[in-house]
């Protein structure tokens, strides 16, 4: 055995059993070990630069440790990755630190703080980014819905409820106001990531420290506004990843209601929209099937992030509110892969977005079909002075004939209305009269979705830019 299989931590003689370890621990994940410790250190050497700063521990000694930090992360963790982790994955990478400078300077690094607000500042760290990175595939969603918009902007097609012809709107229409729902849930996560302001550095355990930390300035180097304000609140909460967890849910659902349109569109009954051949598969044993399979990958793949926000709220209900097992690692266990898969789905979408194709002579023949125009010329009777509910009435005992007996469409008296021309008029209510209108607006909002993208990134770079810097101070200082 290692000795860090058999040393005691003081108040307990031995290590986790073997058989406890496994379960607990489970089996290595070298991948998503090493994006942990590449977190991990980068706290670090925020942590140490502060105490070094505040004279907690002798600046050589903090310098050492910053260069140490350094040699581990050029290696690729391999030290740590290689060795087992009875204790977990921090107090294996720790003791790595140790065996490299020296007990008495490894020891160091840990002083006024807890794997508690260790793990709460790495968690909002990794959600920042990957939270940003949702944005970022949001936005090309955006981007395809609202390219595809403007390209089919004038193509009438009949909006269906009840999955029956409605009232004819244009395909473009129909694509900017998905993009408009869409935006919405990208702005609720934009702003759940705004409010990550607050570093929990410094909270330690449970309830601060004796210690003169300085956690104002560890959060400036971690990319926050601010220090931890109250110690139990910052180490029980998890609420920002439920947020961010709960909006991407959110996402799925969008997502997955625009699939399910363009899976009925695409029937070889209804003949709406095509794909192109590198959106579609065949099957294994008919030759004459085309199937737009991805689609149907749209409307499940949501449900693992919606199972995960399912897993992650029910973990964190009823526990103690303070650093708990629960909330801390189980109920954010499913956040990161929730997320990845989040981005690929709206990767995929995007991909389909852009694909698609309406079929023009199709879909206006299919309007024509559907009797959309029947609203407006109800309107049209009123217009004339016909209460709308008779006039209701009227139009729907022709629309009967014509179905029944094959008369003629629209009935006597009333102009036949080219569908564009009705399209053009409903400009009321939001309606598809205004499109280019509602395209416009739809694109300033991705565009500063953009903008707030960007900034995110910037702000990430900086602080990467002021640890680096300061890093470098310290150790070439000393």
């Amino acid at each position: 055995m290692s000795r860090e299989e058999t040393a005691g931590t003081g108040r307990i003689k031995g290590a986790l059993s073997r058989t406890a370890q496994r379960l607990y621990y489970g089996l290595p994940d070298d991948t998503a070990d090493l994006a942990a410790l590449r977190l991990i250190s980068r706290v670090d050497r925020a942590h140490v630069v502060m105490l070094a700063e505040q004279r907690i521990i002798p600046p050589d000694r903090a310098a050492a440790l910053l260069r140490t930090v350094s040699l581990v992360e050029a290696d690729g963790f391999a030290d740590v990755l290689d060795r087992p982790r009875p204790r977990g994955l921090y107090l294996a990478y720790e003791q790595v630190l140790s065996e490299r400078c020296g007990a008495k300077t490894g020891g160091l690094l840990h002083t006024g703080r807890s794997r508690n607000d260790l793990n709460a500042t790495t968690a909002l760290l990794a959600l920042r980014r990957q939270g940003t990175d949702v944005l970022a595939y949001g936005c090309r969603l955006l981007t395809a819905l609202l390219t595809s918009a403007g390209e089919h902007l004038d193509a009438v097609m009949a909006i269906h409820t009840h999955y029956q012809p409605a009232m004819p709107v244009t395909y473009g229409y129909y694509l900017t106001g998905v993009a408009l729902a869409l935006h919405r849930d990208l702005e609720r996560i934009a702003h759940a990531l705004r409010s990550i302001r607050r570093c929990p550095l410094g909270a330690h355990a449970v309830a601060g420290t004796d210690l003169a930390l300085n956690t104002a300035r560890t959060a400036a180097l971690l990319g926050f506004e601010s220090g931890p304000l109250h110690a139990v609140d910052t180490i029980a909460s998890r609420d920002a990843a439920l947020d961010v967890l709960a909006d991407a849910a959110h996402l799925g659902v969008t997502v997955s209601r625009l699939a399910t349109d363009l899976q009925l569109w695409s029937t070889s009954e209804l003949g709406y929209l095509e794909f192109p051949d590198w959106l579609v598969g065949s099957s294994s044993a008919m030759p004459q099937k085309r199937n737009a399979f991805l689609l149907e990958y749209l409307k499940a793949r949501p449900s693992r992030v919606t199972g995960a926000w399912i897993t992650a709220v029910t973990a964190s209900k009823a526990v103690p509110f303070t650093n708990s097992i629960e909330v801390g690692t189980e109920a954010m266990a499913p956040v990161g892969a929730a997320l990845c898969t989040t981005g690929e789905v709206l990767a995929m979408a995007a991909l389909v977005v852009a694909g698609a194709r309406p079929r023009r002579g199709v879909v206006d023949a299919a309007a024509r079909r559907g009797f959309v125009d029947a609203t407006v010329l109800a309107n049209e009777l009123v217009t004339l002075g016909v209460p709308f509910r008779e006039a209701h009435e009227r139009i729907g005992a022709a629309v009967l004939r014509a179905v029944e007996s094959g008369t003629g469409w629209p009935p006597e008296g009333l102009p036949r209305r080219d569908l564009r021309e009705i399209t053009d008029r409903a400009r009321y209510g939001g309606g598809p009269g205004s499109r280019e209108t509602a395209l416009a607006a739809a694109w300033d909002l991705r565009h500063g979705l953009r903008r707030e993208v960007e900034g995110l990134r910037t702000s990430e770079r900086l602080a990467a830019d002021r640890l680096r810097l300061a890093s470098e101070e310290l150790i070439h200082g000393c």
